[in-house]
């Protein structure tokens, strides 16, 4: 084999390394459960476009894939509410390469600690969930108690609670002014003692699993709540 014959065939093999290596790094794709700065991005580029109307966290929840949906129907676009090259050169002008190397990502849903940027992604990820049904013993989007629903929203930003209402309150931190993302407890319920829990979302209103509606939003004001207030406690 001669000298030249060795050249071509190690720059073709460097090449095909090369190629390989492109093509890894332009089809990483930025989907439901993943964080990151970029995930914040993209919801300030749907929110600019009117695609997405939550308040921008890094986290990529089930509101997300929605709006990028609606983006990539609107843009006629493969449709699969995932932020892949094609997506990224419709919604930044360029590949999630670069958009990647610009921001940067993470493949989980947990984040690093930031006690804000955690509470702020607990309060978004919650109202996700509005409407689900109330079953008592229940933990997931079939059906939640007001335990299981707080407990399953919480373990998507990577924090594991235990599992009951009075369990949460023994391991909260009681403090006296809430902010969103908080807990939020009340007592005498269907039972002596914590027996009912929710998540503050602010404006005086909080959003738990209740057995008369389900998943809802209700004020801190109304009668019956009032009166079963316990008191506000954070894990952070």
């Amino acid at each position: 084999m001669n000298r030249q014959l060795v050249i071509a065939l190690v720059c073709l093999i460097s090449m095909m390394f090369f190629a390989k290596d492109s093509l890894a790094a332009s089809s990483t794709e930025i989907k439901v459960g993943m964080s990151g700065k970029v995930v914040m991005q993209l919801q300030l580029k749907l929110k600019q476009q009117g695609y997405y109307n939550g308040n921008p966290t890094e986290y990529f929840g089930k509101d997300v894939e929605a709006a990028v949906i609606n983006f990539q129907k609107a843009k006629k676009l493969n449709v699969n509410g995932i932020l892949n090259d094609q997506t990224s050169v419709a919604l930044f002008g360029t590949t999630l390469d670069k958009v990647n190397k610009q921001y940067g990502t993470s493949n989980s849903a947990q984040l690093e600690y930031d006690p804000f940027s955690k509470k702020t992604q607990v309060t978004s990820i919650a109202k996700q969930y509005t409407g689900v049904p109330y079953r008592f013993g229940g933990t997931t989007t079939k059906g939640f108690d007001c335990s299981g629903y707080v407990g399953y929203v919480y373990n998507k930003v990577g924090t594991k609670l235990p599992r009951t209402a009075a369990s949460m309150y023994s391991v909260s931190t009681i403090i006296k002014k809430p902010v969103p993302g908080d807990l939020v407890f009340f007592k005498n319920t269907y039972k002596k003692g914590i027996s009912h829990v929710g998540i503050f979302v602010g404006e005086n209103k909080f959003i738990s699993a209740t057995s008369s509606k389900g998943v809802a939003v209700v004020s801190l004001s109304n009668s019956y709540w009032k009166n079963k207030f316990a008191g506000s406690g954070s894990v952070y």
